[in-house]
């Protein structure tokens, strides 16, 4: 079982546990565990979301969505794990920080000790510079231009709304996913681009 959270890193993580699903000849769940238990529309979200759902129905998997409900998520995830009898979990590297956990306990040491006869595989979510190499294509200049409040991906600059910048494509996919450099700040910046939309805040 495979849990996302909302960020670029998730398609990564899918595909991890693609990998580990077809190696053990079991079958593949995603898991996303909603940090809040409001139902108020977030369009950044629902972008992610339909890019994960597509990912694991292409895998076969089974995608699902929790709320908290006021618990933690890491008893969450167990309780879906226990449900569907899984034994592999992976979650990445950054997970005490993206699911909101702000404990004095680990978030890693706490979902192993709830646990039982699970492995837990920590991802290493690595800097978005070091492995476009294997994930993307090479980057092509291009241009968030905004139309109706969002900001759209574009190979010429349009009206007087838009960001120059460097499109890495991400690698076997149809869609306009990948990520967008910018300099800020006089740092580089990605952006997450899906179905070539920005789904990142600027």
């Amino acid at each position: 079982m495979v849990c996302v959270h909302y960020g670029p890193h998730g398609e990564r993580l899918i595909r991890r546990g693609v990998e580990l699903s077809e190696m053990l000849g079991s079958p593949l769940y995603v898991l996303n565990v909603e940090s809040s238990d409001s139902d108020e529309y977030n369009q950044s979200k629902e972008m992610y979301m339909a890019v994960w759902k597509r990912l694991a129905e292409e895998a076969g998997a089974e995608f699902m969505v929790r709320k908290r409900r006021g618990r933690k998520t890491t008893d969450v995830i167990v309780e879906a794990a226990e449900e569907h009898e899984v034994t592999q979990i992976i979650i990445g590297q950054s997970a005490q920080t993206l699911w909101q956990e702000l404990t004095k306990r680990n978030f890693v040491n706490e979902l192993i000790s709830k646990m039982k006869m699970m492995d837990l595989h920590v991802v290493a979510v690595q800097r978005m510079r070091a492995g476009l190499e294997e994930t993307h294509e090479e980057g092509v200049t291009a241009y968030l231009v905004k139309n109706e409040g969002m900001y759209q991906l574009s190979d010429e600059p349009e009206g007087t709304d838009f960001i120059k910048g460097k499109y890495f494509h991400e690698l076997h996919t149809e869609f306009e996913n990948g990520l967008f450099k910018i300099e800020q700040d006089g740092k580089a910046r990605y952006l997450h681009i899906c179905e070539g939309n920005l789904a990142d805040p600027l």
